[in-house]
């Protein structure tokens, strides 16, 4: 009898362990890419109170951990410098069940989040018309064969409801047609890290066209806060706009496309997004700045650097968005950000600018110089004082050396029309005349006798033209 009793006992126990199958979450899959020389978060599900081991290739230590009551789990592993070519293996229970992750890189890890400029692929969309494809994407992507560059994009989806565990999505290895069908901004990237510091790159794209700052913040950020009540009538879920554009309820982004990559080690972020907060960009440095504060408490990284862009100018979009989002930089509202300005390459018909090479070269010099220490300049000129003799005012900048202007023909030049003016105490504004003295610039107009106000790339639509010995553009600026 107890002979019966104890192999049905482990029948039993068999059976149990039959079913305790681990399942991983989809950006933890053949050909990811860890951070290096981090203590990397790997998580996923199974049975409740089940043992989960981990080993990987480049360490002879197994890993331990149980599935909770819930059947979730997670852990952190050590990861060494750059490698290339590592596997992991996950074993569920006893039941000697396992996963095999392969074609694993180890070195530099980013996540590219934003809206449709963030989204905008290399070559034209066959479906999505207004991505007409980037400048020169032919030649850009014609040798895109980078092995250890690896690429992870999250799916457009959304929900309204709460946050989900999983996404859509899956890394794949840098070929030419990769890379055409890649986010342009985030390829090209990828690959200025990449062949600078030759090292593995990955780079997670979750970005959503048309989408709101809001949309990408969990609710419960939100729903307390007056800051939110604007967008919470304007764009509930049973809203006609909504209905039409579902993914701008609030928190619809986090819930579906967010959510599931919470806490995937990554180096830094680089974000491009604020076009859809423009008309009302009043709200947007808190609304960004609460975005950003829950995201790292959430990521639980001792630092999570933000990059990002300023909006380019476009026909129709309020000009104002642009001084907002340089105000959470400007006035250290946020620790471990910088900003890059596309001010020089909108489009005035097209809120998505083709040209993508230089918005993604200018978001990697921030990474380059302040998470990599390499000596290049990644700051365009920044105002610094106005003063005044006589009829004309005197601009000095930070990051002003070898000051110039591009004039209407494309030249260089030390004098012309700068797109930028000048105003005395009534208030009216004229284009300036301007030269460039001594590192500074120079402005004066014949009906402005004081000047005491002076505006530079501060309308709806403007071109940028005033840049630094490393062509790099100055930041637009009003001083009053």
């Amino acid at each position: 009898m107890k002979r019966i009793l104890l192999a049905a006992l482990l029948v039993l126990i068999s059976a149990v362990y039959s079913d305790a199958k681990v399942t991983l979450p989809s950006i933890i899959s053949d050909n990811m890419v860890l951070q290096q020389r981090s203590n990397v978060k790997i998580w996923g599900w199974s049975d409740p109170d089940n043992i989960i081991t981990i080993y990987v290739s480049w360490s002879k230590k197994p890993y331990t951990t149980y599935s909770g009551p819930d059947g979730k789990w997670s852990l952190h592993i050590k990861t060494p410098g750059e490698s290339v070519g590592e596997k992991m293996k996950i074993l569920s229970g006893s039941t000697g069940e396992e996963i095999e992750i392969s074609n694993i890189l180890i070195g530099e890890v980013w996540l590219a989040s934003g809206q449709s400029n963030m989204e905008f692929e290399m070559k034209p969309h066959p479906v999505d018309k207004w991505m007409t494809g980037m400048h020169e994407w032919e030649k850009e992507s014609e040798d895109a064969n980078y092995p250890y560059i690896h690429l992870f994009k999250v799916e457009e989806d959304y929900n309204h409801n709460a946050p989900q565990e999983n996404c859509k999505g899956k890394w794949m290895v840098c070929t030419p047609e990769v890379a055409r069908n890649c986010s342009a901004i985030a390829f090209l990237f990828a690959r200025e890290l990449h062949t600078t510091l030759d090292t593995p790159v990955g780079v997670i794209l979750c970005a959503f066209g048309g989408t709101h700052a809001e949309s990408w913040t969990r609710s419960s950020i939100m729903e307390n806060d007056s800051l939110y009540n604007k967008v919470y009538k304007s764009y509930s879920p049973d809203s006609d706009v909504c209905k039409k554009y579902p993914h701008k309820v609030p928190a619809a982004i986090w819930n579906a496309m967010v959510n599931p990559i919470v806490g995937y080690t990554i180096k830094g972020n680089i974000w491009y997004q604020a076009e859809s907060n423009a008309w009302r960009a009043g709200d947007y440095p808190q609304i960004f700045v609460n975005m950003v504060n829950d995201w790292r408490s959430l990521w639980g990284q001792k630092r999570l650097p933000f990059y990002f862009m300023q909006v380019a100018p476009f026909g129709t979009m309020p000009g104002i968005i642009r001084e907002k989002q340089a105000m959470v930089w400007e006035r250290k509202m946020l620790p471990d950000i910088g900003m890059a300005t596309a001010i020089d390459v909108g489009d005035s018909l097209d809120i998505h600018p083709k040209n993508k090479i230089i918005p993604a070269h200018r978001l990697a010099l921030w990474a380059l110089a302040k998470e990599y220490g390499k000596k290049v300049a990644y700051c365009g000129p920044q105002f610094k004082r106005m003063t005044v003799k006589g009829k004309k005012a005197i601009i000095e900048f930070r990051n002003g050396e070898g000051l110039y202007i591009i004039d209407k023909n494309g030249q260089k030049c030390t004098s012309g029309a700068a797109y930028i003016h000048i105003a005395g105490p009534d208030g009216i504004f004229y284009p300036a005349h301007s030269a460039i003295e001594d590192n500074a610039l120079v402005l004066w107009h014949p009906d402005v006798e004081t000047p005491t106000s002076v505006k530079y790339c501060t309308e709806d639509y403007c071109k940028g033209n005033i840049y630094n010995g490393h062509n790099l553009p100055a930041y637009p600026f009003r001083k009053e």
